[in-house]
């Protein structure tokens, strides 16, 4: 029997997974699955990693936000382990989630999960090391906001309360240099943001980059000019409804490894949590994690 390790944020997104525990371990066990749910929890004694090092453990799936599925997934590559890890979407944005085509609905991630079907995606390795970003690494208004903004916003609005909270702080902001060094060639932009993306959405937004790959081996990097107020505001709202925002104040690369610098005190995010400082080495591996699909 194939034995799952079940781990569940109880404190992401709107904090409602444990009604939805017994339907969801339910779902696995009728798959023949034999399931061991872990919480999230400082009180724990025993970490994740020492129980996914273990060897017990066939497949391992995350019931939380895209900072959860970082942690898991991270955890599995240090492992050495070449085992699949599945996502049951919820947090606040579940941009990882969405990117991989996966329904919004927990219960329908569950029974797809069960079927046993595994893919593989790529993943961004950060310095060098065995640090990671699943879905996205970003600096700028939008990551200073996320850090900022109320958490009763969060609950009711989601990810529109970043970019509200984003929008009333742009009057105080100040454009930053950023240097963007890949195989190829340098961008040295003024920017208000930037968003180095594995898959199709970012911050919440759907199809961000709408025609991303999350098996090609490159990472998508764009770069939000600093422009004048109503412009910014324009680009902005043609982001978060979707549209088409490719234009003269956003610059965008392709590319499989870079290498980003910048002199300004600059806050950076990944997969929704804090990040590190500047300069930063990234690398896009392609394929480097299974993932239950």
């Amino acid at each position: 029997m194939e034995k799952i390790l079940l781990i569940y944020n109880p404190n992401s997104g709107k904090k409602n997974i444990a009604a939805h525990l017994d339907k969801i371990t339910d779902i696995f066990e009728s798959a023949g699955k034999l399931v061991t749910l872990y919480r999230i929890d400082e009180k724990n004694s025993m970490s994740t990693e020492e129980l996914i090092q273990s060897g017990v453990f066939d497949g391992v799936v995350v019931c939380g936000g895209d900072g959860s599925v970082n942690s898991a997934a991270e955890t599995i590559l240090k492992s050495g382990r070449d085992i699949p890890l599945g996502v049951i979407p919820n947090g606040t944005c579940n941009d990882f989630s969405r990117s991989l085509g996966m329904p919004s609905d927990i219960i329908k991630c569950a029974q797809i999960i069960a079927q046993g079907n595994i893919t593989r995606t790529d993943i961004g390795f950060i310095n060098g090391s065995e640090n990671i970003f699943v879905n996205e690494l970003a600096g700028g208004v939008l990551v200073s906001a996320s850090f900022s903004t109320d958490q009763n916003m969060k609950k009711m609005f989601g990810p529109l309360a970043y970019y509200v909270t984003g929008l009333g702080e742009l009057a105080n902001v100040k454009p930053f240099e950023l240097k963007i060094e890949t195989d190829n060639e340098t961008y040295i932009e003024q920017a208000l943001v930037f968003a180095v993306l594995n898959g199709t959405d970012m911050s919440g937004f759907s199809n961000v980059i709408k025609e991303a790959l999350m098996q090609d081996g490159e990472m998508d990097i764009l770069i939000f000019k600093n422009s004048n107020p109503l412009e910014i505001t324009d680009t902005l709202i043609k982001f978060v409804t979707g549209g088409d925002f490719r234009e003269k104040n956003v610059v965008r690369i392709r590319t499989s490894h870079c290498r980003i610098s910048c002199e300004a005190d600059i806050s950076t995010t990944v997969d929704g949590e804090r990040g590190p400082g500047f300069p930063l080495e990234l690398e896009m591996r392609q394929k480097a994690l299974s993932i239950y699909h």
